[in-house]
Order: structure tokens, then C-alpha cells, then sequence
């Protein structure tokens, strides 16, 4: 019979097997496999013997979005210290904002053979494991090379698996956790750590970008003063009752959709409402902007910033079963949501829900009258903003939460500044 070491080395080298052959049907895992050779390159072209090392492993963008002002402050922090951030994604690795590190590469496989090279290379003094992150054979080398080790932002649930994969067996190695509720609290305990601190979720605390000048320019001028509604993230689900509506309407109300899936389904919207929509891809200094009701965001990375300039703000993925998408984007500018049926598990819905400030819809007819019911009540769109607002100051501190703790760590020469 396996041992679960011999198990997770042979899931590795099985994983390492499965990518390659999947390469040359996928960009992202030919990038992943691309990245993942030059990693202990960069990591040697970028830190010297004796450096003092922070790092920061994230999935994905998702998870270094809701991360980076953590990693800000962290920065103020540790002042003499080099940043190494880590991705698994290329979703991250392409769009993290490459001044606040010294380096940033692919997380190796996690073999022994790489995880030994990867800490002979690095010896860091604190490393990160942002949200569900939990890498078992990273988590024992760097507890080995002398670093502490840290979860930040995690929601865990029991599972059997993770007693199998080793996970629970890393879950006890961590100095510290810092997860989003008191359930995933009970769960880390239960499993044998007891340094578990609740500390709400990270993403209160992100900082939004503002929209480009020009890009800035356009959307104001596609609006021209009238009420919006951006429909983020939409799936086919949702834009079934989207674009039944959006294709009967005869008002002045604006309508930005971007949609989940770009390439696949920007020009499918546009064909659908025909000329009333245009693509943002397509808009040029001749173009008239009032002549469209709809328009159609064709481009990565735009959506977040997006929610400033609605009135009501749609968060697709909740009319099928793909997944809830962000409800914390608009909430962060105090726009009254609307979302879809399928919402149980999303600690923040359920919540919003509750306070006011969100309405969930089932149907087409849900869906109009929470529209226009809302979109023609500026004192009902101000009672839901305002309870917006006081709903997202109440769960911001989650970072201030973790330097407090790591503070109190320090203090206990834990981590040495």
C-alpha cells in the first residue's frame, strides 16, 4: 500500500505528465509550463545569499487582487526586505503590478527536487499562502529553510481528501491563519492549529483602480447624464433575461455589459442587439455616442472600475451554476445590487442580502421589477447606497487585523524585523 508521500509524489509527477500533454491545447497551461522553467533563474538573477525575503504565493489574479493591499502594507513593514511574489495562474502572473516586487515568477511543481532547489536558492523570513492556498511540500521546506509561515484570507471547509493530500498535516504547520469567518475557524481547530484568527474577508479592503483618462472619457460620454446599469460578468443565464429586457426597451436609461466570457460572447451580445449596442473595441473620436443605448465591453480588466458610473449594478453567475461573481466591486462604490437565485455559500451575498442593499432575482419577471422599481426611486436607490456604504466600512480592517497579530508576533521574536 501507497504512503501518502509516495501518493503526492506520484499525483505530481502524473500532474507534470497531464500538462504537457495538454500544452498545445491551452495557452494558459502552455504559459504555466513556459514560466515554470525560467522560475529559479529569475530567483537567482534577483536575490543574493543573506537577503531578507518576504513571499507572497497566489493562485491567480483573484487571489492578488484581494491580497495587494496587504502586500502594501506589508511592504511598509518590512522596509528592508525583498518581496518575491508567486503564481500558479497566468491570470496573475501577467497583471501584477510589478513595483511593489523584487521578482515574480511561476510556483514550481511541488517535488521535492524543486522544493529543495527553491529554498537553497532563497531562505525568505516570512512567507504568505493567500486564501486556500496550501501547498504541503512548500509549507514543510520553508518551515525547514527557517521561515515563518503564514495563511492569509482562507474559508475552509472538513473535507476527507485533505487528510489523504496532506493537507491537513500542512493546515497544522502554519504559524498563523487568518481566515474570513468563524466556521473556517472551527474547521482549522478542529484539525489541530489553535493559532486561528478571524479576520473577515481581505477584499473590503482593496483599493479599486481608476479607469484611464481616455477610457474614462468615453464612458462618461456614453452615459451623458442619464441612469446606467452595468451588468458585470454575465453569463449565458443571466443574459437570457438581460437581453429580453435590453431589446424591448424604449427609454434613456445606459447599459454597459461585460460579459464573463469576452472573446466568446461580445460579438454574440452585439449581434443580438443589433444597432443599438456598439463594441468599446469599435468606439473612435467620429463616433456618436448617443446613438447607442448598450454598450458592449470587449477588453480585459475594465469591469471593476465600471460599477463607479451605474446606478444599479447587476453581478452575473447567479442565474446558473458557473458561480456568483464579485458583489464586493460595486458594493466598494455603494451601488444597490441585483444577482441571481443562486447565492447559499457566498458569505458576502447572504449578508448584503440581509442588510438591504442587495435584492436576489429568479426569473424574468423578478428581474423588471427589481430594475424598475429601483432605477425610478432615487430615494430608494439612496437608502440602498447608504446602507451599502455603512455595510462595507463595518468588514473593512481585515488587513490592519493581521499587522496587529503580526505585531504581537514580532513581539515574541517570531518574525525579526
Amino acid at each position: 500500500m501507497f504512503k501518502t508521500g509516495n501518493i503526492n509524489s506520484l499525483l505530481i509527477k502524473i500532474s507534470e505528465v497531464v500538462l504537457r500533454l495538454c500544452a498545445p491545447f491551452s495557452k494558459k497551461i502552455e504559459k504555466g509550463i513556459i514560466g515554470r522553467k525560467n522560475s529559479f533563474k529569475k530567483l537567482k538573477s534577483s536575490f543574493k545569499k543573506g537577503d531578507n525575503i518576504v513571499h507572497i504565493h497566489c493562485a491567480s489574479h483573484g487571489e492578488y487582487l484581494m491580497s495587494e493591499k496587504l502586500i502594501a502594507r506589508l511592504k511598509d513593514k518590512f522596509v528592508n526586505y525583498k518581496f518575491l511574489l508567486s503564481f500558479i495562474s497566468p491570470s496573475g502572473y501577467e497583471n501584477a503590478n510589478l513595483d511593489l516586487f523584487d521578482c515574480v515568477i511561476y510556483l514550481p511543481l511541488e517535488s521535492n527536487k524543486n522544493c529543495i532547489e527553491f529554498y537553497k536558492i532563497i531562505s525568505p523570513k516570512a512567507t504568505f499562502f493567500i486564501k486556500n492556498e496550501i501547498w504541503p511540500n512548500f509549507i514543510k521546506h520553508a518551515k525547514m529553510s527557517g521561515s515563518k509561515v503564514y495563511s492569509a484570507g482562507g474559508n475552509f471547509s472538513s473535507n476527507y481528501l485533505k487528510k489523504i493530500f496532506k493537507i491537513n498535516s500542512a493546515i497544522k504547520k502554519f504559524d498563523s491563519i487568518f481566515v474570513l469567518n468563524e466556521n473556517s475557524k472551527k474547521v482549522v481547530e478542529q484539525i489541530g492549529n489553535q493559532n486561528v484568527i478571524v479576520i473577515g474577508d481581505l477584499r473590503y479592503d482593496t483599493v479599486i483602480p481608476k479607469l484611464s483618462k481616455e477610457s474614462n472619457e468615453i464612458i462618461k460620454g456614453f452615459i451623458d447624464n442619464n441612469n446606467c446599469v452595468v451588468f458585470g460578468s454575465t453569463w449565458k443565464e443571466d443574459e437570457n433575461i438581460i437581453l429580453k429586457y435590453l431589446n424591448n426597451y424604449k427609454g434613456n436609461t445606459k447599459y454597459i455589459i461585460a460579459p464573463h466570457e469576452i472573446s466568446k460572447n461580445s460579438e454574440r451580445i452585439k449581434k443580438y442587439l443589433g444597432d443599438k449596442s456598439i463594441l468599446f473595441s469599435k468606439i473612435n473620436s467620429n463616433t456618436n455616442l448617443k446613438e447607442f443605448s448598450c454598450l458592449i465591453i470587449d477588453n480585459i480588466g475594465m469591469l471593476s472600475s465600471l460599477y463607479l458610473y451605474s446606478t444599479i449594478a447587476y453581478v452575473g453567475g447567479g442565474m446558473g451554476t458557473k458561480g456568483l461573481h464579485n458583489t464586493l466591486e460595486p458594493a466598494y462604490f455603494s451601488k444597490p445590487i441585483i444577482i441571481g437565485k443562486n447565492y447559499k455559500g457566498y458569505d458576502e451575498a447572504e449578508k448584503m442580502i440581509k442588510n438591504g442593499n442587495m435584492i436576489s432575482i429568479s426569473n424574468y419577471s423578478d428581474f423588471t421589477n427589481a430594475l424598475e422599481s429601483i432605477i425610478n426611486n432615487k430615494n430608494l436607490i439612496k437608502e440602498m447606497s447608504d446602507k451599502c456604504t455603512k455595510f462595507f466600512d463595518k468588514n473593512k480592517g481585515g488587513v490592519q487585523l493581521i499587522l496587529n497579530n503580526l505585531n504581537d508576533l514580532s513581539n515574541q521574536n517570531l518574525i525579526k524585523y
